[in-house]
């Protein structure tokens, strides 16, 4: 059967090895120099002992990223286990900025019990941070859209050129993203962007489902990785901690 494992592991040493889904080919690639401007608003999120991605987001005090990078797989805030922060590469190097608990929203507080076009998470910060540029938000996306996915592994920020192979909607206006990305631990939240000098954002990533997660193959019902698209209640939640009057629902 097709199994579901969302990308989040506990904190590793940067020279540990991490576990790769490849959809096709690794496309993943270390980022250019001339690029780091461009991607400047990707970082880490360390939350109660896990690790994932999270970008800069509309404002520049508000981060978006997966659910489950907050809640683990049984409902409760990882916050309990160590405080969330969100690491960035800024102008004046490497910081480490406290995440805000009273202005957490996310699609759902238990992620592992739902779809994954609930698993997203907005989350302000305890201060913006000067000099990077936010991620906007893009327009709808489509299957046959390129997207980039910026990353960190190792220590270092990676980047891929993919595409979106189906997009996947339900009743409620929801929508999952299945791509041909690689995927692999810790790069939950990581965001779908628009390819191009000015990218936006119109997903972010959640885990992969695979029968067999351990080998290379092509895309299939059986092997992809997904994400979840900005959708309205999303982009209400973005509003709202822009407006710094979300709380954690």
């Amino acid at each position: 059967g097709v199994v579901l494992m969302p990308l989040i592991q506990p904190a590793v040493p940067a020279r540990a090895s991490e576990r790769r889904v490849v959809v096709g080919q690794d496309g993943r690639a270390p980022l250019d120099r001339a690029d780091a401007a461009r991607y400047a608003a990707t970082g880490e999120i360390r939350c109660g002992g896990v690790r994932g991605i999270g970008q800069v987001t509309g404002n520049g005090d508000v981060v978006t990223s997966a659910a489950h990078v907050f809640y683990d797989e049984f409902g409760r805030s990882r916050a309990l286990s160590g405080a969330c922060v969100f690491v960035v590469d800024g102008p004046a190097g490497r910081e480490e900025v406290p995440l805000a608990p009273d202005a957490r929203l996310c699609g759902s507080t238990s992620p592992y019990g739902t779809a994954g076009r609930h698993d997203w998470a907005v989350a302000r910060l305890a201060h913006p941070i000067a000099g990077i540029r936010a991620y906007e938000i893009g327009l709808r996306v489509k299957a046959g859209d390129a997207i980039t996915v910026v990353a960190l592994e190792g220590g270092r920020k990676t980047a891929e050129s993919c595409r979106v192979r189906e997009v996947v909607a339900d009743e409620n206006g929801g929508r999952e993203i299945r791509t041909d990305c690689t995927g692999f631990d810790g790069m939950s939240g990581a965001a779908y962007l628009t390819p191009g000098r000015d990218p936006k954002l119109i997903g972010v990533h959640v885990g992969f489902r695979s029968s067999d997660p351990d080998h290379p193959a092509m895309f299939s019902d059986h092997h992809y990785t997904f994400g979840t698209a900005i959708g309205t209640v999303f982009r209400r939640a973005l509003a709202a901690a822009e407006g710094k009057a979300g709380t954690a629902q």
